[in-house]
């Protein structure tokens, strides 16, 4: 979907990106992580042209993005910006409908895709009245994410999308976002300096420091094998929570002891949930005992907090083999 090749930009006598080249796959879900500075805003700017590049090329569809006009570019792409970007005068129906009225979409097909983004966005469509100042913070992301979405683009751009809002509200809607249906097929690219963001929406996280990437790959490449010392010291202070949040319990599976379980029950949970999730649940339990079920082979076992664990050492003893 979206070729990265030997890009550079330079600022003055600064080079805010130095030489990164990277693919992005159809349907994938691709963070820039970093610290604040490393690159990765110009980087994502850069895809839609809102920075041009000094050297290097992008494609898009094997289509060279410099061949394409930044408006006709820019309006096959959604664009969500962490300040939401809506226009405080505008209503959050004509917010929406902004780029299907300049692609010329019909009155109804507009209608109708509006109310849809309000009921898949978990939106009263009574909000379509109202002004963005008249929402809470989470609110207007949503609004603003709808926006980025009303034209139906195959890819989505998104730069610190969450970074307005409080904590709590932050991890709320990361979690629901990473649930929504709307998103399903669609390819990401997310910039964030929060790693637990990265770490919940990325299948594949691009770490970056001082304007290259030093490593990529999926959350649990990036904890269990590393590439340097950077890359260790960048997850050490919060390593055991990414750890449970990147480790699926499919991937454990092999080391959680057989059981002679055969029932499906409301306590049984599928292996593509993480160790965090299946904590979760144990938290509720008063025996302390939950059932996963591998989808591919149908097997049932029990797991408690000590196989749990048991099996992440025997995993993480294997990736550093």
């Amino acid at each position: 979907m979206i070729t990265v090749e030997n890009v550079v930009k330079i600022f003055g006598d600064t080079t805010a990106v130095n030489n990164i080249s990277f693919n992005i796959n159809d349907g994938e879900n691709v963070v820039l992580l970093g610290t604040s500075g490393c690159g990765k805003t110009t980087t994502l700017r850069m895809i839609n042209r809102l920075t041009e590049t000094t050297s290097g090329n992008i494609y898009i569809n094997n289509k060279n993005i410099k061949n394409v006009s930044p408006q006709e570019l820019r309006r096959s792409m959604g664009y969500v910006l962490q300040h939401n970007g809506l226009f405080p005068h505008y209503t959050i129906g004509e917010n929406i409908s902004i780029v299907p009225e300049l692609l010329k979409w019909p009155k109804k097909k507009i209608i109708e895709r509006t109310f849809e983004l309000l009921e898949q966005l978990h939106l009263p469509k009574d909000y379509l009245n109202l002004y963005p100042q008249q929402l809470s913070g989470g609110q207007q992301q949503r609004v603003g994410l709808a926006r980025a979405l009303a034209a139906d683009p195959p890819i989505l751009l998104m730069d610190e999308p969450f970074g307005a809002l409080d904590a709590v509200t932050r991890t709320s809607i990361t979690h629901e976002f990473s649930e929504l249906a709307v998103l399903k097929n669609k390819t990401i690219v997310l910039v964030t300096h929060d790693i637990h963001e990265a770490f919940e929406l990325g299948d594949t996280i691009l770490l970056m420091d001082k304007g290259k990437i030093v490593q990529a790959g999926a959350p649990a490449d990036l904890l269990f094998n590393p590439a340097d010392n950077f890359v260790t010291s960048f997850f050490e202070k919060q390593r055991m929570q990414l750890e449970l949040n990147a480790v699926l319990l499919k991937d454990i599976w092999q080391y959680i002891p057989a059981n002679n379980y055969n029932e499906i029950t409301n306590d049984t949970i599928a292996t593509n949930k993480n160790i965090w999730q299946a904590l979760y649940f144990l938290s509720g339990k008063k025996d302390k005992n939950i059932l996963l079920k591998n989808a591919s082979s149908g097997e049932i076992k029990s797991v408690s907090y000590d196989s749990l664990f048991n099996a992440l050492n025997d995993y993480k003893l294997q990736k550093h083999a």
